[in-house]
C-alpha cells in the first residue's frame, strides 16, 4: 500500500477521512490518522476560535498527519486559507469548487494540496493549477455531488488516463474489497465518509448510526438543484425537498439543513450507497483493521484467478 498518496502525506495506509459537514472534528479526525490513514477536519462556517481549537485538539490527541478541508461556498473560506497558513497546516482538501488565488496562497505557504474533482475536465484543470493529486468523486457519494455528476468506478480510470498527479478515489467504497477495486483501477488512495459515520468516535446520534447500520443499498436518494446535487439517507425531509422541484438555491444553504441526527425524519442525513454495507457500528481502529484485512482477501482472491 505504499502508494504516491501515502509519500506525499507520510502515512501508511492510503485512506482518507471524508471532510462531512459539523461531523468530521477532532475525535473522529484524530482516530483515523492513529489507525494509520489521514483525517480530515470539516472546518466549514467555523468561527476563528473554533478552527483553533480543533486544530490544537487534534495535535493533542496524534502525532500523525492530518488535513483540513477548504469549501469554496462557505462564506469564510478565504479566512481559512490564512488560518491554515498561520496554523502551519500541512495538508488541504479542496472542495466544491476551486479558487485559484486561494490555491495559490495555499500553495505559496508549502502546504500539499488535494483538489475534489467530479469530471475529466475538471481533474485536467486542477493538475493544471499544481495541485498534487486530485480526489475523484462519484455520485454514490454521500452529501454534495455535482451536477451530471458520474459513478465512480466509470470516472476513475478516466481521470486516471488523463493527469499524471496521483488519483484517489471517493464514493461508494466502505470495505476492503473496494479499496482493492479502485487500486485496481488505477487510484492510488480511497477517501471514506459514510463508513466511518458509524464508529464510536464519530459525533453523531446513535439514531443517525442505528439509520445507517439499518439501512438498505436503496435507502439513500440523490436530490438534484441546477448546480449541484446532494446524497442523503430516505427520510421525511429528503422526500419533501426532492417533490419541492426546487432549482436555484445556493450549496450553502442546503449544507447548513445537514444534520447530525437529532431529528432523523426532519434532518438531511448525509449518506452514501455504500450504506447498505454498514452492518454494526465500532470504532475507527477496529474498522481500519477490518479493511486491511479484505483488502489483503481480496488481493490473495485476484491472485488465484489471475494463476489460472
Amino acid at each position: 500500500m505504499n502508494s504516491r498518496v501515502c509519500q506525499i502525506c507520510n502515512i501508511k495506509l492510503p485512506l482518507l477521512l471524508g471532510p462531512m459537514a459539523q461531523i468530521s472534528r477532532a475525535p473522529l479526525v484524530a482516530a483515523v490518522s492513529e489507525a494509520g490513514g489521514l483525517g480530515c477536519l470539516d472546518s466549514a462556517n467555523m468561527s476563528e476560535q473554533d478552527f483553533r481549537d480543533q486544530v490544537r485538539l487534534i495535535r493533542d490527541l496524534t502525532k500523525y498527519p492530518f488535513a483540513i478541508n477548504i469549501a469554496w461556498p462557505t462564506p469564510n473560506a478565504e479566512d481559512m486559507v490564512r488560518w491554515s497558513v498561520e496554523e502551519r497546516i500541512e495538508i488541504v482538501i479542496s472542495s466544491a469548487g476551486l479558487s485559484e488565488s486561494g490555491l495559490e496562497k495555499i500553495q505559496s505557504a508549502g502546504i500539499v494540496t488535494f483538489q475534489v474533482i467530479a469530471n475529466v475536465v475538471q481533474a485536467v484543470k486542477a493538475e493544471a493549477l499544481g495541485v498534487d493529486a486530485v480526489i475523484a468523486k462519484g455520485f454514490e457519494s454521500g452529501g454534495l455531488n455535482g451536477v451530471d455528476p458520474v459513478a465512480t468506478f466509470p470516472l476513475i480510470p478516466q481521470v486516471v488516463d488523463a493527469v499524471s498527479i496521483p488519483v484517489i478515489a471517493a464514493g461508494g467504497i466502505g470495505d476492503g474489497r473496494g479499496l482493492a477495486a479502485a487500486i485496481a483501477l488505477g487510484a492510488e488512495g480511497v477517501l471514506l465518509g459514510t463508513r466511518f459515520l458509524a464508529t464510536s468516535e464519530c459525533p453523531i446520534y446513535d439514531s443517525y448510526k442505528h439509520a445507517l447500520v439499518n439501512a438498505t443499498e436503496t435507502d439513500t436518494i440523490m436530490i438534484g438543484f441546477s448546480k449541484f446535487s446532494v446524497r442523503v439517507l430516505k427520510n421525511s425531509r429528503a422526500i419533501e425537498l426532492r417533490n419541492a422541484h426546487i432549482s436555484d438555491i445556493p450549496a450553502w444553504d442546503i449544507v447548513k439543513q445537514v444534520g447530525r441526527g437529532v431529528d432523523c425524519e426532519k434532518e438531511l442525513l448525509a449518506a452514501g450507497q455504500v450504506a447498505g454495507l454498514i452492518k454494526t457500528c465500532s470504532s475507527v481502529k477496529e474498522i481500519v483493521e477490518r479493511l486491511v484485512h479484505e483488502f489483503n482477501s481480496a488481493v490473495r482472491r485476484l491472485q488465484d484467478v489471475a494463476s489460472l
